[in-house]
This record gives C-alpha cells, sequence and structure tokens, in this order.
C-alpha cells in the first residue's frame, strides 16, 4: 500500500511508463487540498487489480497531455481526462468521471458509477470528447445526472440505472452533443466498439481528424459533407427517401499534406454514419502501377478488381494524373479510367472513389477527362503548411518518438530559417526528414559520448545538421563584396548594392528576432548600356544572398529571349517554366529583357511574360530574377505590362565607364604582359573618344584581343622569343585599324 498526505501519491510526466498491480493507492491529503492522488502528465498508466482510495474529489486520477490509461478489475473514486485517452474494464467508480478537451474513453465490459459522494454529475463530457461503453451501470444516492457538452458524443451497449429505471436518469445534452443507447434504438445502428478489439490506441475519427495541425480548408470541406451525410441519416431514420449525393471526390495538394491520412479517416467517419455500405471498414490505395497492365485488356481487369475489393468502402487513387497516357502509342490509361467511369456509375451508392495528386497536374488531368468532374463532384483543396504549423508538427513528431528539446524556441528558430531556404517544400514530409537527421545526430553523439541522457536533443545536434555541408564557398582571399568593391568604376552601382545587402541583412536579423517585416522581393532592374558590368554585378549579387542565407544555392542562370520563347503555341509556356524551374533557389539573369516584346502580335513573347509573372508571384521567396537591357528599350518595355514594373521595385542604373576606367579595364587584361602603359592609354582614350561603339569594357576587350593577335604574327614573323613583351608598334597598329 502507497499513503501519502501531501501533494500527489504518485506523479508520471515527460513520456514516462508506469504500472501497478495488485496494490492499494491510498491519499490522505485534505479534500480542499484538491491533490489528485494519481498524477498523469504526457505519460501512460497501466492500472490492475488496485484500489485507489481517497476522500471526494472528483479527479483521484488525473490525466492530462495526451496521456492514456488502461485501468482493469480495479476501484477508484474518481476519473478526470483532459486531452487524454483511456481503456477501463469491469472497473468502479465511487463518484464521478469527467471528459475534457478531446478526450477518450472506452469501457469494455462493465464499469459501475455509484455516485456515493452525492455529486449532482455521475458523467460529464465536454469539448468533443467520447466515451464508447459497453455496459454502464449507474446509481446514485441523488438523481443520476448524465451531462454532454460542446460536441461530445457517448455510445451505450447497455445502461442501467440500479436505483430505477434508464429513464430515470437526467441526460443534459446540448445541441451539439449525441447520446445513442443501443439496447433502446430500434435501428441496427453499428458502433465503433463492435469492430475494434483494441481501441485504446484509436481516437474517434472525427476527433483524430479534427486534432490534425492545419488544413482549415479540408476540416470545412468535410464538415460540410459529413453534415449532408447525418442529414440523409436523419431522413432514413424518419422513413424518408435519403437525398441523393455523390461521395466521389478529388483532393489536390502538395506532398506531405495529409491527402492519405485524411482520406482514411473522412472514410471512417463517413462508415460510422453508415454512408459507407460494407460490413467492415475498407480502404484500398492504389497508384498507376496497381491498375495497368501491359497486356491489351489486362488493365480493365487488373482496375475491375480493385475496384470489387474497395467495394463497400474506399478506393484511394495516388498520383491519379499519372493514367492520362495521352500521345502514347497504346493508352491503356484512359482503360483504366474508362473502367473506373463506368463503376463509379453503376455502383454510385457502394464505393467513394478518390482521386489525389498534385493540384496543377490533376487540374490537366481533370480537363482531358470532364466525365470525371460530374462523377467525382467534391474537390478537397490541400493548403501548404504554414511555418508555424511546421514548427507545430515537428514537435508532435520528436515527443511521439519519445525525444524532447534542450530548447524548443531555438529548433524554431532553426527550422523556420531552413523550411525558408529549402527548395524541397513537400510540408510534413520535410520536417519528417528533417527531425530524422537530427534523431541520427542526436543517437550518434550519445554512443560516442557515452551519455546517459538518451532522450534530449541538444542545440549543438542542430548546429551540427543545420551546418551540414553549408560552409560558405568563398574564393581563396576574397569573398562576394570584396570582389565586387574592387571592380572598376561603376561607383554609384557599388552604393546601390551595399545598400541592397544591407536591407536584406537587417530584414533577415528582425526575422530571426520575431519582428514582423514588409514582405518585399529581391527582383531587380539591371539598366545600361552594353559592356558595364550587369552580368558581373549579378553573379555577385547572387554569391552575396547565398554567403548570406538569404538564397538557397549559387546557382547563377542566364538566359534570353531564344531560350524562353517556343516554336508553336504552349510550347513557350512549357520552355519558360522550366527555365525558371531550373534556377530555383538561386539568381535567373534575363539578358535584354525588352526583346521578350515585339508588339501586341508577338504572342508567344506574351506567352513568355505572363508565365514569368505568375512564377514571380508564385515563388517570390525561392528565386531572384534580374531583368536586364538598356536604359530607353526596358523603360518602354516596362510600359506595356504593369504587372512587370510591380513586381520590379528595385533599379540599378549602370553609368557608363569614363575613358580612363576603359584604360584601366583594359590594362587589368593584361597585367601578365610587359607594356608601354602610358603609350597604350593615349591610343586607348583617342580611340574610345572617337568610336561609335558605346559597348564600354566590351570595347577594350575586343581592343586587346586584335592587340594579341598584332602581336603573335610580329612574334611568328619576326622570329622574336619574348612572348610576354607588347610592344608600341604593336599598339599602334592596332590604332590604325580601328
Amino acid at each position: 500500500m502507497v499513503d501519502y498526505d501531501r501533494s500527489n501519491v504518485i506523479h508520471i510526466s515527460d513520456a514516462s511508463n508506469l504500472k501497478i498491480l495488485d496494490s492499494t493507492i491510498k491519499s490522505s491529503a485534505p479534500t480542499e487540498s484538491q491533490w489528485p492522488a494519481v498524477w498523469v502528465d504526457n505519460s501512460e498508466l497501466d492500472v490492475k487489480n488496485t484500489g485507489v482510495t481517497q476522500s471526494e474529489i472528483d479527479a483521484a486520477i488525473y490525466l492530462k497531455s495526451r496521456s492514456k490509461i488502461n485501468l482493469i478489475d480495479s476501484e477508484i473514486p474518481s476519473l478526470k481526462q483532459w486531452d487524454s485517452k483511456g481503456c477501463i474494464k469491469n472497473t468502479t467508480v465511487d463518484s464521478i468521471i469527467g471528459l475534457h478537451d478531446h478526450s477518450y474513453l472506452v469501457a469494455e465490459d462493465l464499469v459501475f458509477i455509484k455516485g456515493t459522494w452525492g455529486k449532482k454529475i455521475n458523467l460529464y463530457m465536454g469539448d468533443r470528447s467520447v466515451f464508447i461503453a459497453d455496459k454502464l451501470h449507474l446509481d446514485s444516492v441523488t438523481n443520476a445526472v448524465i451531462r454532454l457538452k460542446s460536441h461530445s458524443h457517448l455510445y451505450t451497449n447497455e445502461l442501467v440505472y440500479v436505483n430505477g429505471s434508464v429513464e430515470q436518469i437526467k441526460l443534459e445534452i446540448d445541441k451539439s452533443s449525441k447520446f445513442i443507447n443501443e439496447a433502446s434504438s430500434s435501428q441496427n445502428k453499428k458502433t465503433v466498439l463492435e469492430k475494434e478489439s483494441t481501441l485504446v490506441d484509436d481516437i474517434v475519427p472525427m476527433e483524430e481528424l479534427q486534432s490534425l495541425i492545419g488544413l482549415k480548408r479540408v476540416k470545412e470541406t468535410i464538415d460540410i459533407m459529413v453534415t449532408q451525410v447525418a442529414a440523409n441519416k436523419k431522413r432514413v431514420e424518419q422513413g424518408l427517401k435519403p437525398k441523393k449525393s455523390s461521395l466521389n471526390s478529388v483532393f489536390v495538394g502538395n506532398p506531405g499534406t495529409g491527402k492519405t491520412t485524411v482520406a482514411r479517416l473522412l472514410g471512417k467517419i463517413l462508415f460510422q454514419y453508415g454512408a459507407l455500405q460494407g460490413n467492415e471498414f475498407k480502404f484500398i490505395e492504389v497508384s498507376e502501377a496497381d491498375l495497368i497492365s501491359q497486356n491489351v485488356g489486362g488493365t480493365a481487369i487488373q482496375t475491375k478488381q480493385y475496384l470489387d475489393q474497395a467495394r463497400g468502402g474506399v478506393l484511394f487513387i495516388d498520383e491519379a494524373y499519372t493514367l492520362n497516357k495521352k500521345g502514347a502509342s497504346v493508352n491503356f490509361g484512359q482503360e483504366a479510367i474508362d473502367t473506373i467511369m463506368k463503376y463509379m456509375e453503376d455502383h454510385r451508392d457502394e464505393i467513394m472513389v478518390i482521386f489525389a495528386g498534385y493540384t496543377k497536374e490533376m487540374d490537366s488531368f481533370l480537363k482531358t477527362n470532364p466525365g470525371l468532374v460530374s462523377r467525382a463532384p467534391n474537390r478537397f483543396e490541400f493548403e501548404d503548411y504554414t511555418t508555424n504549423e511546421i514548427i507545430q508538427l515537428g514537435e508532435l513528431l520528436l515527443k511521439k518518438d519519445e525525444f524532447v528539446l534542450e530548447d524548443a524556441e531555438y529548433y524554431s528558430k532553426q527550422v523556420t530559417k531552413a523550411y525558408k531556404n529549402t527548395l524541397d517544400k513537400s510540408n510534413g514530409r520535410w520536417i519528417r526528414n528533417f527531425n530524422e537527421s537530427l534523431e541520427m545526430i542526436q543517437q550518434h553523439r550519445v554512443v560516442k559520448t557515452d551519455a546517459d541522457d538518451v532522450v534530449t536533443i541538444l542545440n549543438s545536434d542542430i548546429d551540427q545538421f543545420i551546418n551540414k555541408g553549408v560552409a560558405e564557398e568563398v574564393s581563396e582571399d576574397k569573398d562576394a563584396l570584396i570582389k565586387l568593391n574592387n571592380l572598376i568604376g561603376i561607383e554609384k552601382v557599388k552604393q546601390q548594392v551595399h545598400e541592397f545587402i544591407y536591407q536584406v541583412e537587417v530584414d533577415k536579423q528582425k526575422e530571426e528576432m520575431g519582428m514582423k517585416i514588409k514582405d518585399s522581393t529581391l527582383h531587380s532592374l539591371f539598366l545600361g548600356n552594353p559592356g558595364t558590368g550587369k552580368t558581373t554585378v549579378a553573379r555577385i549579387i547572387g554569391e552575396v544572398l547565398y554567403q548570406k542565407g538569404v538564397i538557397a544555392t549559387k546557382k547563377f542562370i542566364e538566359v534570353s529571349r531564344s531560350d524562353l520563347v517556343g516554336r508553336y503555341q504552349g510550347h513557350t509556356a512549357t520552355k519558360t517554366r522550366e527555365v525558371l524551374e531550373s534556377a530555383l533557389g538561386g539568381v535567373l539573369f534575363v539578358d535584354e529583357a525588352y526583346t521578350l516584346y515585339n508588339g501586341e502580335h508577338d504572342t508567344f513573347g506574351q506567352e513568355a511574360i505572363n508565365e514569368i509573372l505568375k512564377f514571380m508571384e508564385d515563388r517570390r521567396k525561392d528565386i531572384v530574377l534580374i531583368f536586364a537591357g538598356y536604359t530607353k528599350e526596358m523603360r518602354e518595355f516596362l510600359q506595356t505590362n504593369s504587372g512587370l514594373e510591380s513586381r520590379l521595385p528595385t533599379s540599378f542604373d549602370f553609368e557608363d565607364y569614363t575613358p580612363d576606367e576603359i584604360v584601366q579595364i583594359g590594362l587589368l587584361g593584361l597585367s601578365d604582359y610587359k607594356i608601354d602603359e602610358e603609350f597604350y592609354a593615349e591610343v586607348v582614350k583617342e580611340k574610345y573618344h572617337s568610336s561609335s561603339d558605346n559597348s564600354n569594357a566590351r570595347w577594350v576587350r575586343n581592343f586587346n584581343e586584335k592587340l594579341n593577335r598584332v602581336q603573335s604574327t610580329r612574334l611568328i614573323q619576326s622570329g622574336d622569343k619574348d612572348l610576354a613583351n607588347i610592344s608600341r608598334e604593336d599598339i599602334k597598329k592596332v590604332g590604325e585599324e580601328i
């Protein structure tokens, strides 16, 4: 026997497990202290053949925070659950059972609530709680009372009032809650109790669905569907015909948004409401490979076999768009689609078919098969998880894996940063992979250091994972900003770039501190004549943004009109999208961008612009687009589409190089040669000043290339062996040729 007169007799928390057999637990704590004899917090308790003694308290055994209890052949004063699950069997409760905050309790065989203390309520249920009881017997020194509030559900196979008839039990049930007593029901209802052998590990599907993180729109759509099903059930109970409606559905959304999980739960909910007619719940998941046969006629046979298996339940077709084999020499996919559509029509009240896949691909699939839309009218839009929801999911998964965090706030900050920078937007799948990597690093550290603490993930574990392979790829003696500062000329642009980077860096620091920042974009305009360093500066900006952790990769992709515009209608959108997707995580530099629009009849160019605009908006955090070109032409180009200018708020103006700067650039390119620098400067300035070619650095590079050819010719013809010498005659000759 365990006896204690202060605090709890037993207190378990932090994902602990405890078994109590053949024992007596006694709390002598004064009633006014309200200390539960047994306190269970985020842990699991098994109790068998045990008695608990405590005077007049509503919570002699108290569970909270997703705890579990198995209570068999025991006697307790009272039980209170908050957000917890329980299974009780052949157990007597002296006073009251209270279920709160999405709690779930299953009573197998007999549970007897004696009501010996004269409490006003024998059973209280609130906040979407569920109690499924095989045999529930009540007694009370006054009247027995059952109270259900806030979408709570009570199911019993046998309800007995020991002190009188069942009708004398006072039922206080609000409109949102439900009580079903099988013994008094004329309908042959099926409860979850009849179908599950170990209910302690199962949450009622609707409660599990509501407990899923995120998915607000999906839950709202399911509520509408379930309401319609429930209304039909009432009509049938009153002898009316049910309103005909199709359960077939389309699930669209990115990977990792819970489509399969929700499909299974929705099926269970509909089965409980009797909308699915099978004797037991069926959920068959298939993909293209399961349905398609390479033998003529084999696909129809194979597909029908799966449909027959799912009859009375749910057939879930994952990545259904892969059945679309348009253009294939033999379209076995269409054979599968036709078989499914016919089956859906012939057995419309006997099966629920769910077509699932990515939004864009599913929309294209449905357009090519319009008959599917009418046969699967219910559309569920699975939104991407927000960063906060990703963090919540990550913490929940770690808890399920029985890990704890040294610093939850630090984990939250690092997950936020990593998810923002990743190109893998696979939602729940991404955070599972993130956690698994953390767990592996933690386990490796525990083994290597022989640590006793095997459950805590340290901040250093997170740092090791975050920094793995992300060391800055900086050149041997320069980082990107030093490269920028060493460029000749373009002082105004250098200042603009520094201001641009400063803002990016400060915004990033503010965000890490939890401050709200303006939702800005990094897309930019580079304006100026050729040869002014636009491409070079764009590459440097990409390197800086990568080094600062603003973009995920060092990718720099340079394109022009020919890389984006296709040869026929529809080709341009595909071609442009492929280029855009290839640049994700980095910088896409569109040179001479104004050439994308050649007038109102240039439909191909407009198609490319429209695709770019949509991508800039949809993936604004995942890519930096830089549009470059001559100032005048680019200004005119922006006026042709108002959407472009608003999405390119930052403009860099590249001024022409001065003659002295042209000389510096030229000499920099000849640094390996011996040369008369004064004479070179004199000739270059004179020729550049008189030239109509305003191509800046490009002009002097061309000058130097001609100089190398003239020098090479002289060396071969004269037999001179001084390969590093460029003579005054070489310079003079080039000057005469230009």
